[in-house]
């Protein structure tokens, strides 16, 4: 598993992470930033979204965290 990590102060909700991971990402509609979806969310509150991901898709979530323009998203 892999541990995913949205940092929603400074997402700006672009989309290109829904964009190359929808079954990872999404936009929370009440921050209107980006979140980690179920069944891979964790915790999520007005700060951060964290979740963890099977391994057979964490290189699909460092692929979006890579691209991301804020630096965002965090894999570990």
């Amino acid at each position: 598993m892999a541990k995913v990590v949205v940092d929603k102060e400074s997402c700006i909700a672009c989309g290109v992470c829904w964009a190359l991971a929808p079954d990872i990402f999404e936009l929370d509609p009440v921050s209107g930033k980006t979140r980690v979806r179920d069944p891979y969310k964790k915790n999520d509150d007005e700060k951060q979204s964290v979740g963890e991901v099977p391994d057979d898709l964490a290189e699909v979530a460092k692929n979006a965290a890579a691209s991301c323009p804020t630096g965002s998203i965090k894999v570990e």
